[in-house]
């Protein structure tokens, strides 16, 4: 196993990326600017788009103590890398929780790219309990880093990999033959290489749907040594956000509980390093069958 690679020298942060600008000629419309250097594989993480939007719908919280709760983006189309509009609309205003919908898209598009709905809510008295526990892991530093596969092995290479770090605990590649499939879940550790924080010094939330993006391993593990090469374009993601955290590295734990009719839907939490529950996850995934160079893979 070789040690992964690191950011590209000048490669934009999240922080970086999650950067918005208002329009001084329309209101509600703000600017962005997505990088290669966020692909999966060829064009910028839909779920680094969702953390766009939101920074956007962030910026127009009649109140900026309400904290994001949930979030849905649908994929509708293609976002590119370059400059992006998102146009946010506030559906509701209110002192308890506050509604919003923003559409992102390449700049100067007709169509909408991704149209993400969110709301944002104050702290206020309630239980506080957890009922999903994290898997058992030790340590990061425990688990194999991500490993490169054999000559001739048709991989794609997401530069968003090359944005974080992971730590395989319950996870296989294809060209591994000392593993069974049938087991449609997969367990990692990940954490940003360049961890954005806020002024508080707790992990940005915005960046957390980036992460929770990554649900196609859970279907890999199911398939078994020797899987097709394929990818997963995602149709949608929703994202419940719970436990604030400092923690640097996260738990992911990845299940996909159905694949039918050319699709597949998968969960994914996400626990920080004192085993807290940091947010929840679900998506419905596109397969496709490409050929391998296509997507850039080696």
């Amino acid at each position: 196993m070789s040690a992964p690679e690191v950011p590209a020298a000048g490669s934009p942060s999240f922080s970086d990326q999650a950067k918005v600008t208002p329009d001084a000629a329309t209101p509600g419309r703000f600017h962005a600017e997505l990088d290669r250097s966020w692909a999966t594989p060829l064009f910028p993480s839909g779920g680094l788009a969702a953390g766009v939007a939101l920074r956007a719908m962030q910026a127009v919280l009649p109140n900026p103590e309400h904290r994001v709760r949930t979030m849905t983006t649908l994929f509708v189309s293609t976002v590119r890398d370059g400059p992006v509009e998102i146009d946010v609309e506030l559906l509701r205003p209110g002192k308890r929780m506050t509604h919003l919908r923003a559409t992102l898209r390449n700049a100067g598009s007709g169509e909408a790219g991704h149209i993400t709905t969110a709301a944002f809510g104050e702290s206020r008295p309630g239980f506080d309990f957890s009922y999903t526990p994290a898997p058992e892991v030790t340590v990061p530093e425990d688990y194999p880093e991500r490993a490169e596969p054999p000559p001739g092995v048709p991989t794609f290479r997401a530069a968003f990999f090359d944005q974080t770090e992971t730590r395989g605990v319950d996870f296989h590649h294809s060209w591994e033959t000392d593993w069974e499939g049938g087991r449609a879940e997969a367990t990692r550790w990940i954490r940003y290489r360049n961890s954005p924080r806020l002024g508080d010094g707790t992990l940005d939330p915005l960046a957390l749907p980036a992460l929770a993006d990554t649900m196609p391993p859970a279907l890999m593990q199911y398939l078994g040594p020797g899987y097709p090469f394929f990818h997963c374009p995602s149709v949608d993601l929703t994202v419940h956000f719970y436990a604030a955290t400092r923690s640097e590295w996260l738990i992911s734990h990845t299940r996909c509980h159905w694949a039918g009719d050319g699709y597949a839907s998968a969960e994914i939490q996400l626990w920080d390093e004192e085993r807290r529950l940091v947010c929840h996850a679900t998506q419905v995934m596109l397969l496709r069958f490409p050929a391998p160079e296509s997507l850039g893979a080696g």
